[in-house]
């Protein structure tokens, strides 16, 4: 099925009106609890290269900078990347770069990535962009390398009234998807293995679940 350029198109210019105006409902600051998760799979060594999709204003780079990892910050929009540029410390070990691009058509090589990991993009895919997901990343990923994923909890509220009646909303021109614990061992299919999960809410109506997988086997 042909991805349906449309609803991302409408997605995009949410986003980026989000970016402009400073309306923004997701964390800005302080990394997710979701890289704790990573760098401890990794055993907290340091020296790999790590590519965040989706990496807005760069909450999550600096705890892999400190520790000796390159890291590519991948988004659609130039804004939150000059945001993310402007915040990277002098005081680090790894590098930093950024990239403008787009999830489904990732500018990388095969194998180029030890961590492959967003915070707040797989919760944004309609299904059928969901099932290809995991070879989309599992082609960049070495073997044996670490996938990890930030998502909306089925405790997620928009306001506090907020009733659902699926697991999906679509809305002021996004998508939205919602997770319980259940369904994150199998999130990212056969070639990858649930490592550890974890769950942080930020704000009063946010909730989100984390999740980290080792790839097993090459995508067939």
């Amino acid at each position: 099925m042909e991805t349906d350029r449309k609803v991302y198109d409408r997605q995009t210019q949410f986003f980026a009106e989000a970016y402009r105006s400073g309306n923004i409902g997701w964390p800005r600051e302080g990394p997710s609890g979701l890289v704790d998760l990573l760098l401890e799979a990794a055993n907290g060594s340091g020296f790999g290269t790590v590519l965040e999709i989706g990496s807005g204003e760069g909450r999550n780079l600096a705890p892999f900078l400190k520790r000796g990892w390159n890291v590519v910050a991948l988004d659609l929009l130039v804004d939150p990347l000059r945001v993310a540029r402007g915040k990277i410390s002098s005081e680090r070990s790894g590098q930093a770069f950024f990239v403008q691009g787009d999830l489904f058509r990732l500018p990388f090589r095969p194998k180029s990535f030890d961590v492959v990991f967003d915070f707040g993009v797989y919760h944004h895919l309609r299904r059928p962009e969901r099932k290809k997901y995991p070879s989309w990343i599992g082609q960049l990923l070495k073997p044996g390398g670490l996938a990890g994923v930030g998502v909306f909890s089925e405790l997620f509220r928009h306001f506090p009234e907020e009733s659902r009646r699926r697991s999906f909303v679509t809305h002021r021109g996004h998508h939205d998807v919602f997770f319980r614990e259940r369904d994150l061992p199998a999130l990212l299919g056969g070639s990858f293995s649930l490592v550890s999960t974890g769950s942080e809410s930020p704000g009063a109506l946010d909730h989100y679940r984390l999740a980290v997988y080792r790839k097993i086997r090459e995508w067939l």
